[in-house]
């Protein structure tokens, strides 16, 4: 990647702006609402949100790392759980961020006008996002733990669900954030240039 300054990697605007989406992800992500399921407590919460909003803002690899990051972060802090947990969970929000940020700079999709834009590059964000969250969730579920492939689909279908709802809640979100952040962006210089 090349920074502002036009060298490699990032520059120290890209690193702060990186941490400070990452606190903003961190800090989206405690604030939720939980409800119970027939499999335990299951949550909604603006971290996923933020997670896209952050691909938009800083572009597909910066907004992943922050996405990744602060989603890290809040799962060491408040989740504990194992070191492979907190790397899975980095690496499907990094993709989340990741995958928005891509499908936002890309032509085909800044023809369609900004809100239907950002209504498919979140929804595209939130696929990948849902792919590897189902992925990690059948392979604890099925490979380690050892539960049966009946037990193992029930407990996808209200993951899907739980996943299903809390993505549109975070492209609604999302573009709330995007709409009402990008002319104070622009004014002072710091919005992501998409080419």
């Amino acid at each position: 990647m090349t920074s502002q300054s036009g060298k490699k990697g990032f520059g120290t605007r890209e690193l702060a702006m990186i941490g400070l989406m990452a606190a903003l992800v961190f800090v989206g992500s405690k604030i939720e609402i939980r409800f119970p399921t027939i499999l335990g407590v299951s949550r909604f919460h603006l971290g996923n949100g933020l997670c896209l909003l952050g691909g938009y803002l800083l572009g597909a690899l910066p907004g992943g790392l922050a996405a990744g990051f602060g989603s890290f972060l809040f799962d060491v802090v408040f989740w504990g759980g194992s070191p492979a947990g907190w790397i899975v969970t980095f690496v499907t929000k990094f993709l989340m961020g990741y995958v928005g940020g891509l499908c936002f700079s890309l032509e085909l999709f800044k023809r369609l006008g900004l809100i239907p834009e950002l209504i498919l590059c979140g929804i595209c964000g939130e696929i990948a996002y849902i792919i590897g969250y189902l992925l990690k969730e059948f392979v604890t579920y099925r490979f380690i733990m050892g539960s049966p492939m009946s037990a193992v689909s029930v407990m996808l279908i209200e993951k899907f669900l739980s996943s299903a709802v809390n993505a549109v809640i975070a492209v609604v979100v999302s573009i709330v954030l995007y709409t009402v952040m990008k002319p104070v962006l622009a004014k002072s210089g710091l919005l992501y240039d998409r080419g």
